[in-house]
């Protein structure tokens, strides 16, 4: 018998990939659930950046494969993503520049900016109007099949440029929204369904990112079975502060390593210097 050999495709986040083994399983599409501020989206900001840099440095790129390489189990492998995608419903290209330029170092907006693939579907670049003072509030109003041009210009940009990759789509909340009229919620599950059938055939990762709460807990819960992997970010009261924490919700191929470490919860924190990272692990009591 022919051993099957399983990817790892690192996060780019050194507090978490050492955590998880390496990193997670390539073809898997990942959820990212979020409270507001909680850290879905610099999480994925910080992924971006750091394989960006990494690509940009290849002695980095060496050191990082060789300290995970360590971590693997028998018949594993790293892979890391060839490049960086990212898909956007309501940010401008401009916007996320000017966004990473004022919460991380300059050097993390130059780099990524010369190493991602920028795709803009908002309602604004797909339907632009020629009277510059419109709102753009006002194209909610799209017909049909106006709806159907976004997604296949999503679909287009995820067959030209999600294999080996990492995609980060932004987000699916947007996305629901902007489509409301064409897709009904079975139309919805249905496409991630596909989605996540795609993914393992690109063998890269591709991120949603989805705004916790926007969503009745059924459907979240829903769209969590569909994906590979869910992770939940959130803010706790520990005494008299409020922090950040992430926990896993499921995570094919990954889970198995946190339950064997008896892991129930990371702590987090955003720092203007290394972006999202892991500041300590919460594990089950009495357990090491």
């Amino acid at each position: 018998m022919i051993p099957i050999t399983l990817n790892r495709t690192p996060t780019g986040i050194s507090t978490l990939d050492t955590i998880i083994k390496g990193g997670f399983p390539s073809g898997s599409l990942v959820l990212l659930i979020g409270d507001v501020g909680a850290g879905s989206t610099e999480f994925a900001y910080t992924c971006a950046v750091m394989h960006s840099m990494m690509k940009k440095n290849p002695e980095d790129l060496k050191l990082v494969s060789n300290q995970l390489t360590m971590l693997l189990q028998k018949e594993e492998s790293l892979k890391f993503p060839e490049k960086i995608c990212y898909i956007s419903f309501t940010h401008t290209k401009e916007d996320i520049m000017a966004e990473l330029g004022h919460t991380f170092p300059p050097e993390f907006a130059s780099t990524l900016s010369e190493n991602m693939i920028f795709r803009d579907l908002s309602p604004n670049s797909l339907f632009p109007s020629s009277n510059k003072e419109d709102w753009i509030s006002l194209k909610a109003l799209r017909s049909e099949d106006e709806e159907r041009q976004i997604i296949n210009e999503l679909v287009s940009t995820l067959d030209t440029n999600a294999p080996d990759n990492l995609v980060i789509i932004d987000s699916l909340t947007s996305l629901f929204h902007a489509c409301n009229r064409s897709m009904s919620w079975n139309d919805s599950i249905s496409f991630l369904e596909e989605l996540q059938r795609k993914s393992k055939k690109w063998d890269g990762l591709v991120f949603l990112l989805l705004g916790r709460g926007i969503f009745e807990s059924m459907k979240e819960e829903e769209m969590m079975d569909i994906a590979d992997g869910a992770l939940v970010f959130e803010w706790f009261e520990e005494g008299f502060s409020r922090q950040q924490a992430m926990y896993m919700k499921k995570f094919r191929g990954v889970m198995p390593h946190i339950a064997r470490d008896f892991i129930i919860r990371f702590n987090t924190m955003v720092t203007n210097t290394d972006g999202f990272v892991v500041t300590n692990v919460k594990r089950i009591f009495g357990r090491k």
